[in-house]
C-alpha cells in the first residue's frame, strides 16, 4: 500500500498558479457627476503576438528558444489583461480633467465593447512580451500605442479621415531586470511573480506616455 501511495503522490498534478498585470485595487474617488460619454478614452483593440494568445506562460530560453509553462497561467486572455491594466493605471491619475478610460463591460481588449462610440480610442499592439527566468528574472517588452480621434465629418474621404484619426503614436521599449518579488509569494513562485510585476510596470509606463500625450 505504501508503494502505491508513493507512486500516486509522484504522479499528482502540480497546482496551477495564476498571474495578472492589473495593479492591486486602490481607492478611486467617485465622480462628482455622471460620467460623460463624450469624455471617454476607449481602450482597444489590443493585439498580442499569436504565440502569446494562450493562457499558459511562454518563457524565452536562450537566443531562439521558448518554453510553455502549463501551470503558470494568466488570469484571462493577455490582450484583455493589458487592456484592463491600462484602464486601471490611466484612471489612477494623469488624464485631463473629466476624461476617463474605459475597456467596456467585458474588458476583452477587442475595442468593440463600449455601448456608445467614444471620441477617443487607444489602440495597442504588443510587439514583444519576452518573459525571462534565467540567468535572472527579466523582461523584454515592446509596445506600440496609437491615439485615434474619430472624425466628426462624415463627408471626409478615407484618406483624409485616416489622417484626422491618428492623434499620436509611439513605441515604448522596456528591457530590464525584474523587480523584487512580493514577500508574501511562496519561494517557488517568486521568479514568476517578479516577471509579472516587470510586465505590469511596462503597462504602467505606456499609460504614463499616453496620459502625457493627452495632456
Amino acid at each position: 500500500v505504501g508503494i502505491v501511495l508513493a507512486l500516486l503522490a509522484g504522479c499528482s498534478t502540480p497546482p496551477d498558479y495564476f498571474h495578472t498585470l492589473r495593479p492591486a485595487a486602490a481607492p478611486v474617488p467617485a465622480p462628482s457627476a455622471p460620467r460623460d460619454a463624450s469624455r471617454v478614452l476607449a481602450i482597444g483593440p489590443v493585439t498580442v503576438p499569436d504565440a502569446l494568445a494562450r493562457d499558459e506562460w511562454v518563457v524565452r530560453t536562450g537566443d531562439t528558444g521558448e518554453r510553455v509553462y502549463d501551470h503558470q497561467l494568466w488570469t484571462q486572455a493577455l490582450s484583455a489583461d493589458v487592456a484592463q491594466s491600462l484602464m486601471d493605471y490611466l484612471n489612477r491619475g494623469g488624464l485631463p480633467d473629466g476624461l476617463w478610460a474605459d475597456a467596456g463591460p467585458t474588458g476583452s481588449g477587442s475595442g468593440a465593447d463600449l455601448e456608445h462610440p467614444a471620441p477617443l480610442r487607444l489602440r495597442v499592439q504588443v510587439l514583444r512580451f519576452d518573459s525571462i527566468l534565467a540567468p535572472a528574472p527579466a523582461v523584454g517588452d515592446q509596445v506600440r500605442w496609437t491615439l485615434e480621434c474619430l472624425p466628426s465629418d462624415a463627408t471626409l474621404g478615407p484618406v483624409d479621415a485616416g489622417r484626422y484619426r491618428v492623434v499620436r503614436t509611439a513605441v515604448r521599449d522596456a528591457a530590464e531586470p525584474a523587480p523584487a518579488a512580493d514577500a508574501g509569494v511562496e519561494a517557488s513562485q517568486q521568479r514568476f511573480d517578479r516577471v509579472a510585476r516587470a510586465h505590469s510596470e511596462t503597462v504602467r509606463l505606456v499609460a504614463q506616455d499616453v496620459a502625457a500625450a493627452l495632456q
